[in-house]
């Protein structure tokens, strides 16, 4: 998981992935919709390991925080 800042970030981090280039817009996976953001990849098939992006933005964290909160004794 990488912490992506602004778009040059994104660039950055989108091209580490097998097969990406964004420069000839090769296999480009979809830009957050906002940053700061955090950024990982899964698995999107077996057969051929093809790893597709996917983010995390603030208020995905501030939710999955509260959810914690209220499943706690």
């Amino acid at each position: 998981m990488q912490l992506l800042r602004n778009r040059a970030d994104w660039c950055e981090w989108a091209e580490r992935l097998a097969g990406v280039s964004i420069r000839h817009a090769y296999n480009v996976p979809a830009e957050p919709a906002a940053y700061p953001c955090f950024a990982y990849a899964v698995i999107e098939s077996f057969a051929y390991e093809v790893e597709a992006a996917s983010y995390l933005l603030p208020v995905d964290l501030c939710r999955m925080a509260a959810e914690l909160l209220e499943t706690r004794p």
